[in-house]
């Protein structure tokens, strides 16, 4: 009778239990930070760079050089990026609901690319905006993925991790020079690549439809443009909507899959009245840190040899997706490359079906003519990422040159960046 009232107790406190999952996913995660409280939340190393932030402030209202004003607020923002999406986790586990903590997930995972689209839109910069989102697309299934095949295929991490003493924690390397390859669930890569391949068409199409129209004037363009990219925009909307139907309720069991899925949810850290006012505040700091990283943009590029297109498709997405990029790598190099896939690509296409229509539906609202015409170099850059990523994923099966090839392709994506003009 005690055995059976104990397994009682532990199912109980498992419906109790909190879950988080990687952004944008239905993949469950641990917490972000350890201990309790507040303490808890600052305890990563990079919550040293919140020192940049008052000097970034400083640097604006004082007068300084823009290049000051920018750096400053770009390295302050990493931490800030970092602390928003705990805060969001951290709210979505006190909810202590599976289906509305994935919602929330789903809709603010991304809340700091969010924020940026909104303030750069404020200013008119839509190039920027485009060349931001299409960045984060890139970052991700380039840079993360190609980063996490690499070293996941050459080197093995392994920890003694203790949950009573986590400051007690050892991790040793391992170099593997042959012979690896790791293995993955096909079903939620594919889902994710399917999902960009439907973005890429969608943006594809309206850029195409566009030089249709080169001969027509600028005004009958915009007249004909914008409702279209709106309506377009709805449609995709409405797409990613059904894949977080998909990925929640209908094959919720399926698309969860992943190194270390089924891992002991822990009760969160913050209450969920804490969560919300600190995320409401730090949602403030990070829109103003935004808007004055937004306002230097002009200056550094009349200054520096960096164009417009480079600083939003190479610098502005790390900002938001640093600490998932090191997450990434990391469960890789555990031989968990099914989280590092979830983490790289399943951000991607909540940024590609998410974030972008919600650009064109705020400038809408905010009556600003931005569409989903990225230009056609844009669009057959990301078309052909998507492509070659998919080639990588289509088998389940990875290895550390696959991840070189994708590291080579981003790098020859910021070379050609590097030198496209603000104008093109």
């Amino acid at each position: 009778m005690e055995g059976g009232d104990g397994g009682g107790d532990n199912s109980l406190l498992k419906r109790r239990a909190s879950t988080r999952f990687f952004k944008g996913t239905a993949a469950v995660k641990p917490p972000n930070f350890e201990g309790d409280g507040l303490i808890g939340l600052f305890k990563h190393p990079l919550t040293l760079l919140l020192l940049c932030l008052p000097f970034g402030v400083w640097s604006h209202y004082a007068g300084w050089d823009d290049l000051y004003t920018f750096w400053l607020n770009f390295f302050a923002m990493v931490p800030l990026a970092k602390i928003l999406g705990d805060l969001t986790e951290e709210l979505a586990a006190g909810l202590k609901n599976d289906v509305l903590a994935g919602l929330i997930n789903a809709t603010f995972g991304n809340a700091v690319e969010m924020v940026i689209t909104v303030q750069t839109l404020r200013q008119g910069l839509y190039d920027v905006v485009k060349a931001t989102l299409l960045g984060s697309v890139l970052s991700n299934v380039l840079l993360v993925l190609g980063m996490s095949f690499l070293l996941g295929g050459l080197v093995n991490l392994s920890s003694s991790r203790s949950v009573k003493e986590p400051e007690s924690d050892k991790f040793s390397y391992t170099i593997v020079a042959s012979e690896k390859v790791q293995t993955f669930g096909i079903m939620g890569a594919m889902v994710n690549t399917s999902m960009l391949l439907l973005s890429c068409l969608s943006f594809s199409l309206v850029t195409v439809f566009k030089s249709l129209l080169e001969d027509e004037p600028s005004g009958v363009i915009q007249d004909t443009m914008l409702p279209i990219s709106r309506t377009c925009s709805l449609i995709i909307a409405s797409a990613y909507v059904a894949y977080i139907v998909f990925q929640l309720f209908t094959h919720r069991a399926a698309m969860g899959e992943a190194d270390g899925a089924g891992a002991e949810e822990e009760e969160s850290n913050l209450s969920t009245a804490t969560s919300t006012a600190l995320l409401c505040v730090f949602t403030l700091v990070v829109a103003f840190c935004s808007d004055l990283l937004v306002h230097s943009i002009d200056g550094i590029t009349e200054s520096s040899h960096m164009g417009q297109h480079f600083i939003g498709i190479i610098l502005l997405p790390i900002v938001g997706n640093a600490c998932e990029h090191a997450a990434a790598v990391r469960f890789a190099m555990m031989d968990k490359p099914s989280l590092s896939i979830t983490i790289a690509i399943g951000s991607s296409t909540q940024i590609a079906l998410f974030v972008v229509p919600f650009s064109v539906l705020v400038g809408w609202a905010m009556d600003r003519p931005m569409d989903l015409d990225f230009g056609a170099l844009n669009v057959t850059v990301m078309t052909l990422s998507v492509i070659v990523v998919l080639s990588m994923v289509v088998d389940g099966q990875s290895n550390w040159l696959q991840g070189y090839l994708l590291c080579a392709a981003y790098a020859v994506v910021g070379v050609l960046y590097w030198h496209v003009p603000d104008h093109f």
